[in-house]
């Protein structure tokens, strides 16, 4: 080998790269309808046939990466592939991928890599390139007038249509997938649609699709897309493709449905939650309570609860109206919310009653939390103008028994609270 270090050798050895070159493109020239290029252990270029399927004329792109055609997605495993081919003694092995056409579209290349050393004494890659996406996409879509009758279809309906092979390349979308996608047709053919689904949700729309393929039988899934400022749900169906007993691919419908379930949640809101204080009310308090209990079993220690009832809260209603007595109640409970943890609850139960449920809460603490609502309640108030006053009276019932009745310890809590209402008005 000639030493780095001397400009002459190193002369004669590109010289003779050259002319090896040459002689790898005088092989290459006898393929009149396959693109061939050979790979460098570094991923240049340096060589290719006449025929050039991405549309390049004669040698307009020697010495460019070939990461600069193949799309980013699909450059990994031609990266791989084409590593092991220079690795592998005899290696031959067929990748598809997607690569830029000089027209700026992306076109599907059935690749197959071999080692160069099996026809030259070159050190790198072959790959022996068929451009078929027109082939691939049309038997997907199926053949003849009822192709065209689905295309027709596919773009009247308000649904996204994606239709993919066996191995879940998908080779069409109509215009509702790429509005659903927030993604252009380019970038949803292949496996491009799965980038813009959330990471989370991915690997279940992924196993719903494989399912379909494996098995012939139809998927449904939700998931989540993250492209966009607002994030947006969708729900996906798919059906196989079936010929010949065969599943040869498969069909999802896609629908957005971020508008259902934003209407959804806000009923589930309304269901759950009171309307004045937005608050949990009774149906979601008994729920927690519930969980709360079950936690009992397994990390929890003790279930607090706190039954709270506003004292004086009638004279104001009566005094002032039920406008203001409505500012009064939820001021009460913007203060029950501020002084409890994060993962306590404060529910309404109606009225003027308020509980606050508090998991693995230390037993000296239970004290502390009670002389924290009577600072925040006992105490005026100046709501719209007016100068009020309102007090609290409070019941504690606790237990750390995971098979107790939830319901018992709330009326416990709620006896409590009377007996302390008795003590204040003899006080």
């Amino acid at each position: 080998m000639a030493s780095d270090t001397d400009p002459d050798a190193r002369e004669e050895d590109d010289a003779a790269r050259r002319r090896r070159h040459r002689e790898l493109q005088r092989e290459l020239q006898k393929f009149a309808s396959e693109f061939l290029i050979f790979v460098t252990p570094k991923g240049e270029l340096v060589a290719a046939s006449e025929y050039n399927t991405l549309g390049y004329a004669g040698d307009e792109r020697e010495g460019h990466h070939i990461a600069e055609h193949i799309h980013p997605d699909d450059l990994p495993q031609i990266f791989d592939i084409i590593e092991r081919a220079r690795r592998t003694e005899g290696f031959d092995e067929s990748v598809l991928a997607r690569a830029r056409h000089v027209d700026g579209s992306w076109r599907l290349f059935d690749a197959r890599v071999y080692d160069a050393a099996l026809r030259s004494d070159l050190t790198g890659a072959v790959l022996r390139v068929r451009d078929i996406t027109e082939d691939h996409n049309a038997k997907v879509r199926g053949e003849g007038g009822d192709a065209d009758r689905f295309l027709s279809l596919a773009e009247m309906l308000p649904l996204g249509i994606l239709s993919a092979d066996a191995r879940g390349w998908v080779a069409f979308c109509n215009a509702a997938a790429e509005q659903i996608f927030s993604l252009p047709s380019d970038l949803l053919i292949g496996h491009g649609w799965e980038k813009a689904i959330h990471e989370e949700d991915r690997i279940d729309v992924q196993a719903a699709a494989g399912q379909v393929a494996a098995t012939g039988v139809a998927q449904q899934v939700t998931f989540r897309m993250h492209r966009g400022a607002v994030p947006r749900w969708a729900h996906a169906k798919f059906v196989p493709l079936v010929q010949n007993d065969l599943v040869t691919g498969w069909i999802a419908t896609i629908e957005d449905i971020t508008d259902r379930r934003r209407a959804e949640g806000e009923l589930a809101h309304q269901a759950t939650h009171d309307p004045l204080t937005g608050v949990p009310n009774r149906v979601l308090l008994e729920d927690r309570l519930h969980q709360a209990r079950a936690r009992l079993r397994r990390d929890s220690t003790s279930i607090t609860v706190l039954f709270i009832d506003l004292d004086g809260f009638k004279a104001i209603n009566d005094t002032h109206g039920h406008q203001l007595g409505d500012r009064v109640l939820i001021e009460a409970a913007s203060r029950l919310r501020a002084i409890v943890r994060d993962i306590d609850t404060v529910a309404r139960l109606g009225g003027d009653e308020f509980v606050a449920v508090c998991e693995s809460l230390p037993e000296d603490d239970v004290d502390v939390l009670v002389d924290r609502v009577h600072q925040a309640l006992d105490v005026r108030m100046i709501i719209d103008g007016s100068d009020v006053r309102i007090g609290a009276s409070v019941g504690v019932a606790r237990t750390s028994d995971a098979d107790g009745d939830v319901n018992e310890l709330l009326a416990l809590a709620d006896q409590a609270m009377y007996r302390d209402k008795q003590l204040r008005k003899t006080r």
